[in-house]
């Protein structure tokens, strides 16, 4: 994906924040700046091609320092909202939101995705979420955020065999299923990612949003 040289200085602004910010926030475990352009910046920009076709309205969940809700909105020319529920992290985004000229309309909820399911049901068109949790977690916690035709992309390294089964599992539960893989090569290093898409196709056969923490400790998958 190519960025204009004006969004590649925003990228690159939002990068050095997260950099200098991540010794007390603890953003990232990537201190090198090499690999932290590659490993979450041009990592991130591998979702705009899909996005592009979702539906209007995009939210990013457990996104910690930005990633890829920041790079998503600035490439894209799109709000994407940003679910975190560590408020320290959440201020540290807002913050940049706003040094980054309001990211045109992209917004930070300082809670968790449950709550924010709670809060906005059915109101996105697409969920985007980088290495949060297992598939089976994302596939609840994204389906009541989610209209019926709207989409997760779950961004993932190399997700096992048993994973991706128990991601249709999960999904089949709560109203969605699993309509793509595409798997990428990030440059210079050979390592390989994944984008699961999955489609919310009809109503959940259980209640959700449940309670916090079920979806992880307990995932129907």
């Amino acid at each position: 994906m190519v960025a204009t040289e004006f969004q590649a200085e925003l990228l690159l602004e939002h990068l050095s924040a997260v950099l200098a910010a991540n010794e007390h926030l603890n953003l990232t475990a990537i201190t090198d700046r090499a690999s932290a352009i590659r490993l979450h910046v041009i990592d991130s920009l591998a979702l705009v091609p899909h996005v592009r076709s979702a539906g209007d309205a995009i939210v990013d969940i457990g996104t910690g320092a930005g990633y890829p809700g920041v790079p998503l909105s600035i490439v894209s020319l799109r709000p994407v909202d940003m679910v975190e529920s560590v408020k320290k992290k959440a201020r540290f985004l807002e913050e940049c939101v706003r040094s980054l000229g309001g990211l045109s309309g992209s917004e930070v909820f300082p809670i968790r995705v449950e709550e924010a399911a709670h809060a906005r049901p059915g109101l996105y068109g697409c969920v985007t979420a980088r290495a949060l949790s297992a598939l089976p977690s994302l596939v609840e916690l994204a389906s009541p955020l989610l209209c019926v035709g709207g989409h997760l992309l779950a961004m993932k390294g190399s997700p096992t065999a048993r994973e991706m089964e128990a991601g249709r599992t999960a999904a089949a539960s709560v109203g969605m299923e699993e309509s793509q893989v595409v798997e990428y090569v990030l440059p210079d290093s050979g390592e390989f990612r994944t984008v699961i898409r999955y489609t919310k196709i009809g109503r959940p056969t259980v209640p959700l949003p449940r309670r916090i923490g079920l979806a992880q400790k307990r995932p129907f998958g």
